[in-house]
């Protein structure tokens, strides 16, 4: 073979082995995580996503908040209006979130924060929640019964009711959510542990969400146990009065 072919062979398997370089570069780069740094970042929005789309964690504020997110699709809530952070599982359902907020109109003012978390395919089970009413405040831990009931039903309605172009139409909405709500059974709240107004209280309540057994310290620093029936009567006391 004479040589300058073998130079020209040579020089052909050089470029395809180049070539083959640069390709493999390529893909590794395509491969790895793409990350940026950055001091500080203004948003008005965050979306965490999986790689199917489904919402994992979404941060907003006020005006883009999101509606109610169901097996990853997106319905509308027709009462809610904060910001904040929400929570969804991997099915794309909410999950619980984190809302806070404050407003004064005069000499009125009001505001509420709270970290909630639902049962699976339902409403919320536990939070830690804050608001007050021009000083009226409340604070404290929150435990409620949830039936095993899917809140599809009440999701759907919930952007129904955002979508109705009449307080008849809302009414009549609302009404079948709380028809749909009672069929499922007890849903009240279980226990609450906080402050109310000047006091201390320790709530426990039954399935249907009616106080039991109260214990209390009074805004004189006075403390209290109480046993109350099912119609709310106060059937024993400790000290009695």
């Amino acid at each position: 073979m004479a040589a300058s072919v073998r130079r020209g062979l040579v020089f052909v398997w050089l470029a395809l082995l180049s070539l083959a370089c640069g390709v493999l570069a390529v893909r590794q780069a395509g491969s790895e995580p793409r990350v940026a740094k950055f001091e500080q970042i203004d948003v008005q929005r965050i979306n965490v996503v999986e790689p199917d789309g489904k919402p994992r964690l979404v941060l907003s504020n006020r005006s883009l908040f999101p509606g109610l997110y169901w097996g990853g699709k997106e319905f509308r809530h027709h009462s809610r209006d904060t910001g904040g952070m929400l929570f969804y599982n991997s099915a794309g359902d909410e999950v619980g979130g984190l809302t806070f907020d404050g407003q004064q109109q005069g000499a009125d003012w009001s505001a509420n924060a709270g970290l909630m978390f639902d049962q699976f395919k339902q409403d919320q089970t536990v939070g830690i929640e804050y608001s007050e009413q021009n000083g009226q405040r409340r604070a404290g831990l929150r435990v409620w019964e949830r039936p095993n009931q899917s809140m599809l039903p009440l999701v759907e309605l919930s952007d129904q009711i955002a979508a109705a172009t009449s307080d008849e139409q809302r009414a009549q909405l609302r009404k079948q959510m709380l028809g749909i709500a009672q069929q499922w059974g007890p849903m009240g709240e279980r226990l609450f542990v906080g402050k109310q107004l000047d006091e201390s209280v320790v709530r426990l309540a039954d399935k249907q969400g009616r106080p039991r057994l109260v214990l209390k310290v009074d805004g004189a620093g006075e403390p209290s146990v109480e046993f109350l029936d099912p119609a709310g009567k106060v059937v024993r006391r400790i000290p009695e009065q």
